[in-house]
C-alpha cells in the first residue's frame, strides 16, 4: 500500500468512527412538558431539553402562516423534540415539533358517572353548577344549560323529580380548559346508561378458578360455554392472592354506585406470569402479573394500576372500543381469531403469556390498548381514585418513571400500550396532577402500609422482564 494513502485510510476510518459515535447520540424524546424553567428550557420528567437560537419550530396542521415560537411552548402541551443527547437526561434540541390543536383547543370527551354527582339536585333543578366527573372539574358558564338525550329524567327549572338519579348517566361535554385546570364547560350532555352487554366478555367467555385434576394446583379457566379453551397458574401463596383481592374491593365501586356497576361481582386475580402486566376483562375480572407486583414499590403503586383497570370496566371501555372507536378492525379481529385461541389452547393447555392469550381470544383492546384518549380517561379516573382513597397521587407517575429507568422507552404491552413510551404516560400523569391538585398537599397521604409490605414478603422473589 502506498505511504500517502495511509493518512487518508486514518482520516476515513476516524471520520467514520465519529459518524457512528455521533448517530448513537442522536434521539427524539416524546411527552408532555412537565415544567418550563425558562425560555431557553423543557422539562420532561427527568429529561431536560435545551432550546438553542437554532432551533427550528414546526407546527403540525396549523393555519398557513402561522408560526411556533418557544414562548408559545407552556407546560401541558404534547411535544416532540429531535436532537442530541449530550448527557443522561439531556437532550439539544434540533426541532420541537407540536400540533396546532392543542393551542386554545376546545376538550369534547365523554364518560359515564360511576356514583351520583354531589350537586345532583342543582343540575336537575336548573340551578348553575360545578361537576366533578371523569377525573376533571367542570365549570359551566352562565350560558351553559344542560341538556337530556335518550333520559328518562326531563327535569324542570325549580322542580327536582324524587326518582331522578344521575348515577350511570353518559355525560358529555365541551369546553376550554382554563389556566387553574378546570374546564369551562360550553356544552354539558347527560344521556343513557350503557347496555347491560357493555359488561360482558365477548362470545359468552367466563373466567373460574378452578384446579387442575392432575396436579391439583389453583388454575384460572377460561370457559366458552362450559368447554375450558384455556388455562392459566394462579400464582399458589394464598396471602398474595388474599391481599390483592382485598386491596381491589376497597377500590371498586360501592353502594353508592350507578345499578349496572353495583351488580358487577369486581374479582382480582394475581397469574404466575414474569411480564408487567395487568389486564381487565369487561366482566369485572382482574388479573395481576407476578411480574407486576415484583416491580413496584409501595401500595400507592398497585393502588393505581387496579384503579386503572377498575375504570376500564366502569367506562365500558372494550364497548366502547368496539363501538365507537375502531369497529372494522375488531370485528374482523374476533371473528378471525376466535378459532385460533381453541387451537392454541388445545394444543399447549396452559397459557403462559397473559398479553397473547387475550389477542387470541379477540380482546386486542385489553392488550393493544383502548387508543389514548380512553387510557387517558383510565387514568384521570384511576387518579381521582388514589385522592378519593386517601394515597399520594405521585406514585402514578413514580411508577412510570421506575418504568422508563428499567425499560427506557419500551413500551409495557397492556398497561402503557396505548403509548409510544413510558416517558409519556409519566408526564401525562405528572401534568394531570398539577392540573387538578395545584394546592394541595399530599406528602401525608398514604404511600405504603404494613399489608404491602407483608405481602411482598409472603411473597418471596419473583421473576419480572
Amino acid at each position: 500500500m502506498p505511504r500517502k494513502t495511509v493518512p487518508a485510510l486514518v482520516i476515513a476510518l476516524l471520520g467514520l468512527a465519529l459518524s457512528l459515535c455521533l448517530a448513537e447520540q442522536r434521539g427524539n424524546l416524546r411527552g408532555y412538558i412537565t415544567a418550563k424553567p425558562d425560555e431557553r428550557t423543557l422539562k420532561i420528567m427527568a429529561d431536560v431539553i435545551y432550546l438553542e437560537p437554532s432551533t427550528k419550530f414546526d407546527i403540525q396542521d396549523g393555519p398557513p402562516g402561522k408560526r411556533l415560537a418557544s414562548h408559545n411552548l407552556a407546560v401541558g402541551m404534547l411535544i416532540e423534540a429531535n436532537g442530541m443527547w449530550v448527557g443522561k437526561h439531556q437532550l439539544l434540541a434540533k426541532k420541537i415539533t407540536c400540533d396546532w390543536d392543542q393551542f386554545d383547543r376546545e376538550i369534547s370527551e365523554s364518560a359515564y358517572l360511576e356514583q351520583e354527582p354531589v350537586q345532583a339536585a342543582k343540575i336537575l333543578g336548573g340551578v348553575p353548577f360545578n361537576l366533578k366527573a371523569d377525573g376533571e372539574m367542570l365549570i359551566p358558564d352562565e350560558n351553559t344549560t344542560p341538556t337530556w338525550q335518550q333520559t328518562t329524567v326531563q327535569p324542570t327549572a325549580g322542580k327536582l323529580p324524587a326518582e331522578a338519579k344521575l348515577a350511570g348517566s353518559r355525560l358529555r361535554y365541551r369546553g376550554v380548559r382554563r389556566p387553574d385546570g378546570s374546564i369551562v364547560a360550553r356544552e354539558v350532555e347527560f344521556g343513557p346508561p350503557p347496555p347491560e352487554e357493555a359488561f360482558q366478555n365477548p362470545g359468552g367467555l367466563r373466567v373460574v378458578r378452578g384446579k387442575d385434576p392432575q396436579t391439583g394446583i389453583d388454575i384460572l379457566e377460561f370457559r366458552e360455554k362450559e368447554e375450558v379453551v384455556a388455562k392459566m397458574k394462579l400464582f399458589p401463596v394464598k396471602e398474595v392472592q388474599e391481599y390483592v383481592g382485598q386491596l381491589g374491593a376497597k377500590l371498586s365501586p360501592g353502594a353508592e354506585a350507578a345499578p349496572l356497576l353495583r351488580s358487577l361481582e369486581f374479582r382480582f386475580y394475581v397469574i404466575e406470569d414474569a411480564e408487567v402486566n395487568a389486564a381487565a376483562l369487561p366482566d369485572g375480572a382482574i388479573l395481576v402479573n407476578t411480574g407486576l407486583l415484583g416491580a413496584l414499590e409501595n401500595e400507592a403503586q398497585l393502588a393505581f394500576v387496579l384503579s386503572h383497570e377498575i375504570s376500564h370496566v366502569t367506562q365500558a371501555h372494550y364497548w366502547r372500543f368496539v363501538h365507537e372507536t375502531r369497529p372494522q378492525r375488531v370485528g374482523l379481529l374476533v371473528a378471525d381469531l376466535a378459532a385460533l385461541a381453541v387451537a392454541i389452547a388445545t394444543k399447549r393447555g396452559y397459557i403462559f403469556s397473559l398479553a397473547n392469550f387475550f389477542v387470541t381470544i379477540g380482546l386486542p383492546a385489553v392488550v393493544n390498548g383502548y387508543g389514548r384518549r380512553l387510557e387517558s380517561q383510565a387514568d384521570r379516573l384511576a387518579l381521582q381514585s388514589l385522592v378519593d382513597h386517601g394515597y399520594d397521587p405521585r406514585q402514578a407517575s413514580r411508577l412510570s418513571a421506575i418504568l422508563i429507568e428499567r425499560y427506557a422507552s419500551r413500551s409495557m404491552s397492556v398497561i402503557w400500550s396505548s403509548h409510544p413510551s413510558n416517558v409519556i404516560r409519566g408526564s401525562f400523569l405528572t401534568v394531570q396532577i398539577e392540573r387538578q391538585y395545584p394546592q394541595d398537599d399530599f406528602s401525608q397521604k398514604t404511600v405504603d402500609t404494613e399489608a404491602f409490605r407483608a405481602m411482598r414478603q409472603a411473597m418471596g422473589p419473583v421473576k419480572s422482564m
